[in-house]
């Protein structure tokens, strides 16, 4: 059983515009580059202290992430990081590969020139040594966002947004930053440039669909390696 602790490395967030939202974010931010491990409680009085809000804005946010599956609220004035689990991993990679392939191939025929090279400059982007992580990731879904929009509606992405997010979690925590681990993120996403600049429905749903399972795998290995489960 795990003692509560104190979170690590949280930013104030006091001042904020939309306060709910910042805490959100620095707390969604905290659990996705491993501040806040898998497992860690920690009391909402801790989490309030140190980002500089009061009890109210940080319990809100916390409902929000623990309906997103990232926090675990419990009973009191305590909350818990949700711990990965190799089944829930399946599962949202199961809803994706439902999803995604065939937005693609819808996509496929509507994307203009102009979004096969922004998919080029993403591309780029996320083989660029010199861009920080949180820059890496939030390039990575622009790039996933990009593929699908021609076609997405705004429940698809609302659904696939939901679906990034959980994922993140586990792609997050699975792939470190080294230039090896860029490199790889990198050449992963090759074949969903040339796929697209091909037109081809099927070559591009087929290339979603295989990026998918290849990103599926090599997460189940590495977490299994991780957890020596």
């Amino acid at each position: 059983m795990n003692n509560p602790a104190p979170p690590a490395r949280l930013r104030s967030v006091a001042g904020a515009d939309s306060t709910v939202d910042r805490v959100a974010t620095e707390v969604r931010r905290a659990v996705l580059d491993g501040s806040l491990a898998p497992g860690n409680s920690f009391s909402i009085g801790e989490l309030a202290e140190q980002l500089g809000v009061s009890h109210i804005p940080v319990r809100e946010a916390l409902s929000r992430l623990d309906a997103q599956g990232l926090i675990i609220l419990r009973r009191g004035r305590s909350a818990v990081v949700a711990p990965l689990d190799r089944e829930e991993l399946r599962g949202i990679y199961r809803l994706r590969r439902r999803i995604e392939p065939d937005l693609a191939a819808r996509s496929a025929e509507l994307l203009t020139s102009a979004d096969v090279e922004e998919l080029r400059r993403l591309f780029a982007a996320i083989g660029d040594p010199n861009v920080d992580v949180d820059g890496l990731w939030h390039t990575h879904h622009e790039f996933h966002l990009v593929l699908l929009r021609p076609t997405a509606s705004t429940w698809d992405l609302r659904v696939l947004e939901q679906l990034w997010r959980a994922a993140d979690r586990y792609t997050r925590v699975v792939f470190d930053s080294s230039l090896r681990q860029r490199a790889e993120r990198h050449a992963a996403h090759q074949a969903l440039v040339i796929a697209a600049a091909s037109g081809s429905p099927a070559d591009l749903a087929r290339a979603v669909d295989e990026h998918l399972t290849a990103n599926e795998q090599t997460c189940l290995a590495r977490l299994q390696l991780a957890t020596g489960g």
